[in-house]
């Protein structure tokens, strides 16, 4: 029994089939443009910023702009910025604009049993991997030339598990499907959301069309978790333990990031 006051433990059980409509979201298509526009600009704000200082540090001074934009250090600070002010300004306007806290709007719900879900992410990255292999890739990937050292796999790493995941899913499934959902439904909505998050990912795999297609499908499983559960917390650690195996195989690859070539 629970007594008034006392939070319920959440545990999210799936949605009976056919799925019920998405709840309307209390921001539109409108906030949603500005946030990815906005997010464009500072990237290319603090990207500049970020290589404009580089030449000042000692580490980087003597390495030329085009390959400062392979230095993960550089580059992710630059992009952590752009997220921090971002997600600062989204926050602030969610509570004055909407009175409703930012992650409250976004349907962010922790399930009891999260662990489920990471595990869920580490059965979809296998399944990944295993179709990949037969796939025809590049033989080098743009993310390749940023693993050098394994203090920028490591870097990497962390960002790609503890960063990445939480702020491709407020972007991708916790805003952009809300407010296509409300306009033209949730199957349109699924498609066009898979079909953005895999041309944001096209080009670290240098544009090859299977393998963006299969970023496009792991889009739309990540998109079905966030729309069945009702949770963008469970897509969200779907996603991480989805990043987290395709690190862990590098590291196991790599020998412990120590053998890139």
């Amino acid at each position: 029994m629970f007594t008034r006051g006392e939070r319920r433990p959440i545990y999210l059980k799936p949605r009976v089939w056919p799925l019920a409509p998405e709840p309307e979201p209390v921001f539109g298509m409108l906030e949603v443009i500005f946030v990815f526009l906005g997010l464009l600009l500072l990237f290319v704000f603090c990207g500049a910023f970020a290589i404009v200082i580089a030449h000042h540090v000692p580490a980087f001074s003597q390495l030329r702009t085009a390959d400062l934009v392979n230095q993960p250090r550089v580059i992710l600070s630059a992009q952590l910025a752009a997220y921090l002010i971002v997600f600062g300004v989204l926050w602030r306007y969610f509570a004055h604009h909407f009175g409703i806290g930012f992650l409250r709007a976004l349907s962010w719900q922790w399930p009891l049993r999260w662990p489920g879900f990471l595990g869920k992410g580490v059965l979809l990255a296998l399944a990944v991997q295993i179709c990949a292999h037969f796939l025809p890739s590049p033989p080098e990937l743009p993310v390749d030339k940023m693993l050098r050292t394994a203090s920028d796999a490591w870097l990497l790493s962390v960002f790609g598990v503890l960063i990445a995941p939480f702020v491709e899913e407020v972007l991708f499934r916790g805003l952009l499907f809300p407010a296509l959902t409300r306009r033209a439904g949730p199957l349109f909505s699924l498609v066009m959301t898979s079909l953005l998050f895999g041309a944001v990912h096209s080009q670290q795999l240098a544009g090859a069309r299977t393998q963006v297609a299969v970023i496009v499908i792991v889009g739309g499983m990540l998109t079905m978790i966030r729309w069945r559960y009702h949770s963008l917390a469970c897509s969200t650690l779907v996603h991480a333990g989805y990043n987290a195996t395709l690190f862990l195989g590098l590291y196991i690859h790599t020998r412990g990031f120590t053998h890139f070539h």
